[in-house]
């Protein structure tokens, strides 16, 4: 009897530990995932589509607190990626003519990097925290990423220069939509603002201030 009780004990006490063991080896995992190694997860789960459209919606209390690594993933797959590894031209975001005329920076506290869609990966491009400089929006300081929506007209060649800022705000705000609707499947909080200070970003990345769109929060609710 008395041996059995140690027995137990002993078990007891190894899957404590182990289960301890576990849990703090993820949590040190996620405080210290690199920004730039984005999982490749599969897209499926989540909401029925009929109840993340009745969900959506702008949230502008975003709480100071990180993404986890397969949110921030799945938020990029969802933004602008492929459902399929390859399928570079079978995007998640409109793009008129196949003209992929909008690049995605993401400003966090780790620097700003840019959505490699190719490689699923986010490349850091500045190691500057810009979440502050870029607006004078209060309800945009304290999310964990911002992203902004960047023209780039040396991918529409192709399109009449008249034309070239209706192609890019219609992908932006196709790519600006997936967002939203991802972060409603997801109980995530987005909201987008306009409100954007232009120059000391777009001379500090050499992009014309004229091609900074808007930018969009993203972040757990508060």
């Amino acid at each position: 009897m008395r041996s059995t009780l140690i027995i137990s004990m002993l078990v007891c006490f190894f899957t404590v530990n182990y289960t301890y063991s576990q849990h703090a080896t993820v949590l040190h995992s996620d405080e210290t995932h690199n920004m730039e190694e984005l999982m490749e997860m599969e897209m499926h789960g989540g909401k029925p589509f009929m109840d993340v459209l009745r969900e959506k919606q702008a949230t502008y209390n975003i709480a100071n607190r990180e993404l986890e690594p397969h949110q921030l993933s799945l938020l990029f797959k969802a933004a602008n990626g492929t459902a399929h590894p390859g399928e570079l031209h079978n995007r998640t975001a409109i793009a008129p003519m196949d003209a992929q005329c909008v690049s995605i920076y993401v400003l966090a506290q780790q620097g700003v990097f840019i959505y490699d869609v190719e490689a699923h990966r986010l490349k850091k491009v500045e190691k500057s925290d810009y979440r502050n400089k870029i607006t004078s929006d209060p309800t945009i300081h304290k999310a964990p990423i911002v992203i902004l929506y960047v023209m780039e007209p040396t991918h529409m060649v192709n399109i009449k220069e008249e034309n070239r800022s209706n192609f890019a705000y219609l992908q932006a705000g196709s790519i600006a939509q997936n967002i939203c609707l991802y972060c409603a499947s997801e109980d995530l909080a987005t909201n987008l603002s306009y409100d954007l200070r232009k120059d000391d970003f777009a001379k500090n990345m050499k992009i014309k201030a004229g091609n900074l769109l808007f930018i969009q929060a993203v972040g757990h609710r508060e």
